[in-house]
């Protein structure tokens, strides 16, 4: 029986590091688009969810929860809370997994037998993922010249995943004892300082600094001096390996030096981040209490963004003032609740005097946890789904150790004695059931969307409209499936002859699904433009296709469509200054992508500017117009994998 009993745990030990390993290289492609990543890594954790349930229930012992767990499970609760009331519901349900998926992570852990174990393993495999990520880097900066940020949207991830990496690994090296362990820690704790330094991001070396700071401060007491000297000497020559690099081989000025000594001039420094932080704070000084919603900062920062702010505009690049901004000054209590009661818990431990190698291993990750929270003030740690699951795995390892070294403080909780195994097997497999059905119907509806602007682009349209009337059937709470299938209606009718029924039934439907969009997401530009196309083709009143295309401009003023809209009906109407006033007040604006839009939208300002007289700056526009045709025809082809809407 005990034979059978400790090979259900290695099963379940085995299966769950398998199942937490593959959603963990899943989510690496998934930073807001590509939806079916979020979709298929949720699915795994959900799995492995249904793994801990069943076999938590087999062992005699209980499940332990710790002030840790407390804390984080108030946080999620204050998460789940602001879901009542999301202006878009189901962008506040997407990221409340994707905010919160530390505290899945770190809960669903609690709850496996020998769990250490899958720590063991899970944690080598998690740092040969990151090593081969770094590599991934290099190779971007070595070969292309490209900044080195592997599969993430930013170097900045890359480098905090790094940061995350480094203390633990500084730790266990440390504590080895065999030769050929120490040659693995020395070499990979040079070659992540070395690509840390190759990216160079101010925050991270900030945070990477305070962390081994802190990491070699508390080790004094278990560590040998000269150990520590070694470890000190393989970073700073990892720094150093980084500057000759930088410097001799790729011949660039950015190296760690350079990048720090811009700090002296904080203003410089920190500008861009100060143009996102503005609106932000606005924002969160007008509903102070119940935030704008969260993962909604991208959706309502364009109608208050500054002319001068260059960035994508997806996050505030401080995870504390947007956690505020979009929950609400209670969501930020909870976070910092959970960041103190870990404080408390790591530091009663580390003072309950355990052995040797568990302290230093608890120094460790929370030294890799405190690099993390400190480079969150400049970046977006928490909305990029990797990065907080391993730092679940992280949490959920201290609270092993606080919990195997003391219970101060915890409840203890028997599924036996609270449930029948008949109950207890029917919820957990009914609530992964449901689970995975929401998530599965997700990624499908993001393939058939996928699918049908695949169709719609190929001309075969009365697919495309299958595929989309498909993809709503899925998610009905996606606004992204409405406006693609009104933009197809819209395009279908155009064909038809202008006396038609059948042109007119089109636009009706196109402005049914669009309307159903616009209450979903009242936040979308791009909704409000195409009602205001439906309307034209209506030959509505102008007033009313006038109050569209504003609209839209009011909620983007960087939308393109819309502005040439406005622009094209002043001129269709003779109203050639309005139509000039519009175009020229975008002017302001920097663009993130070049597209056939910025290329009309340039064109069709210089045409009327010349009409109107104003031939410098007509000349102005030709002459930046040119430049960007060559540069629009130069560009490499798109790829044929369309990103989805962003999340």
């Amino acid at each position: 029986m005990i034979a059978s009993f400790r090979l259900a745990h290695n099963k379940s030990v085995l299966v769950s590091t398998l199942l937490f390993i593959t959603a963990f290289v899943t989510s690496l492609f998934f930073n807001g688009f590509f939806i079916r990543y979020y979709a298929i890594a949720m699915v795994l954790l959900f799995i492995w969810l249904l793994v801990a349930l069943l076999a938590a229930y087999k062992r005699d012992d209980f499940f332990v929860v710790s002030p840790l767990n407390i804390a984080i499970f108030a946080f999620l609760g204050m998460l789940g809370i602001t879901l009542l009331y999301h202006p878009v519901p189901y962008l506040g349900m997407i990221n409340f997994w994707w905010v919160g998926i530390f505290g899945v992570v770190s809960t669903v852990y609690a709850m496996l037998p020998a769990s250490d174990r899958m720590w063991k393993y899970s944690f080598f495999l998690l740092m040969l993922v990151c090593i081969m990520l770094a590599a991934w880097g290099w190779l971007e900066n070595l070969f292309y010249q490209e900044s080195p940020d592997a599969v993430f949207y930013n170097k900045n991830s890359l480098a905090a995943l790094i940061n995350l990496s480094i203390p633990p690994l500084a730790a266990y090296y440390l504590l080895a004892q065999n030769r050929t362990t120490r040659h693995f820690f020395v070499a990979a704790l040079l070659f992540l300082a070395f690509i840390l330094g190759i990216i160079a991001s101010r925050g991270s070396l900030l945070a990477f600094g305070f962390a081994i700071l802190f990491l070699i401060t508390l080790s004094l007491k278990y560590s040998e001096r000269h150990k520590l000297v070694l470890l000190s000497a393989i970073l700073i020559g990892g720094f150093i390996l980084s500057m000759v690099y930088t410097t001799w081989i790729v011949q660039d000025d950015q190296d760690v030096l350079s990048r720090l000594a811009t700090l002296a001039n904080p203003d410089e420094a920190g500008n861009p981040r100060y143009l996102l932080w503005r609106p932000a704070w606005e924002m969160l000084q007008e509903r102070p209490w119940h935030g704008i919603g969260l993962g909604a900062f991208f959706l309502t920062l364009p109608a208050s963004r500054q002319p001068q702010d260059t960035s994508a505009g997806y996050y505030v690049h401080n995870d504390y003032l947007q956690i505020a901004t979009e929950t609400g000054l209670p969501g930020l209590v909870f976070l910092l609740g959970v960041i103190a009661v870990l404080i408390w818990q790591v530091m009663r431990y580390l003072r309950s005097d355990p052995p040797g190698n568990l302290y230093l291993e608890a120094v460790g990750l929370f030294a890799a946890v405190l690099s993390l929270g400190t480079h969150s003030i400049f970046t977006y740690n928490m909305y990029i789904f990797p990065l907080m699951m391993l730092v679940g795995l992280y949490l959920a390892r201290l609270n092993e150790l606080y919990i195997e070294h003391s219970r101060t403080c915890c409840l203890s909780f028997n599924w036996k004695k609270h449930f029948h195994p008949t109950t207890f097997y029917f919820g957990s497999f009914m609530l992964v059931a449901l689970a995975v059905v929401y998530f599965v119907t997700l990624a499908l509806s993001d393939y058939y969307h996928q699918k049908g602007f695949a169709l719609a682009q190929s001309g075969k349209l009365q697919k495309a409209h299958t595929a989309f009337v498909t993809a709503q059937l899925l998610s009905p709470r996606l606004d992204n499936n409405y406006y693609a299938h009104a933009r197809l209606l819209l395009d279908s009718a155009r064909l038809l002859p202008e006396s038609g029924s059948q042109r007119k039934e089109l636009l009706e439907y196109a402005n049914n699904e669009l309307e159903i969009a616009a209450d979903l997401n009242p936040y979308q530009p791009y909704t409000s433009y195409l009602q205001g196309r439906v309307a034209q083709l209506h030959a509505s009143d102008m007033t009313a296709v006038l109050r569209f295309y504003q609209d839209a401009l009011h909620k983007n003023p960087r939308f393109l469509p819309a502005r040439l809209a406005l622009a094209r009906l002043y001129q269709e109407h003779g109203k050639f200054q309005q139509s000039m006033d519009v175009l020229n007040s975008g002017l302001d604006y920097p663009y993130q992508s070049l597209s056939e839009e910025l290329l009309d939208y340039v064109r069709l300002t210089a045409d009327t500017a010349a009409q109107l007289g104003k031939q410098q700056l007509a000349d102005k526009l030709m002459s930046r117009y040119e430049q960007l045709r060559e540069a629009y025809q130069l560009r490499e082809k798109p790829g044929s994998d369309r990103p989805s809407p962003r999340y």
